[in-house]
């Protein structure tokens, strides 16, 4: 995901790897997206050495330069592949790289977005018949924990399923959202912040 995020940001603007991980830290993604600030320079040099930035120029002195970065044509690619990926992935407990929505859509169709939606919520419903089928194999057998598990199994699989479900009932809305942060991105150089900005 922190890839994904790298070339989403730098798909709305040329900037440095600082400027991306102050966003990160000003935005408590380490805390709610498990996505961790201190691997961007790493995950910017793979992301070069695949041709999907590209070094655009340096910014100030020997201690203080700024490699400024660019995503590439071939980047521009890859980050809508990540996104579809990405948009199909389950939702992983209360810590969730999915939850960061806007760069996952930012660089997708509507009709793709829906699309890509409904065929991981029938798979998410077989899923479900899997689990109603090994509940009902275990009748009468089952200890109190494998009881235990597999309704947390169910319910993990019901809200993945009713969240998705919300997300596709308020794409609309959600498309908005994420204009406004592609927007806000664009306009503000976050290195240079002590606070997030609201989307309102």
């Amino acid at each position: 995901m922190i890839q994904l995020l790298i070339l989403y940001y730098l798909s709305l603007k040329s900037t440095h790897g600082y400027e991306i991980q102050k966003f990160i830290q000003l935005n408590h993604m380490e805390e709610w997206n498990n996505i961790k600030s201190g691997s961007i320079y790493y995950a910017m040099n793979k992301l070069q050495n695949d041709g999907l930035i590209t070094l655009v120029k340096t910014e100030g002195n020997t201690e203080k330069k700024k490699l400024i970065y660019s995503i590439t044509e071939k980047g521009q690619t890859s980050l809508r592949e990540m996104a579809l990926t990405e948009l199909n992935k389950p939702i992983a407990g209360i810590i969730s790289e999915k939850y960061l929505v806007y760069p996952i859509l930012a660089n997708l169709k509507k009709e793709e977005i829906l699309s890509s939606i409904n065929g991981h919520i029938l798979e998410l419903q077989t899923k479900i018949k899997v689990i109603d089928s090994w509940d009902y194999e275990k009748k009468g057998t089952a200890t109190n924990v494998e009881k235990a598990t597999l309704t947390l199994m169910k319910e993990s699989v019901e809200g993945q399923i009713k969240w998705h479900n919300i997300l596709a009932e308020h794409i609309d809305e959600t498309i908005s959202a994420v204009d406004k942060i592609t927007h806000m991105i664009q306009s503000t150089d976050f290195s240079e912040r002590n606070q997030c900005l609201s989307i309102d």
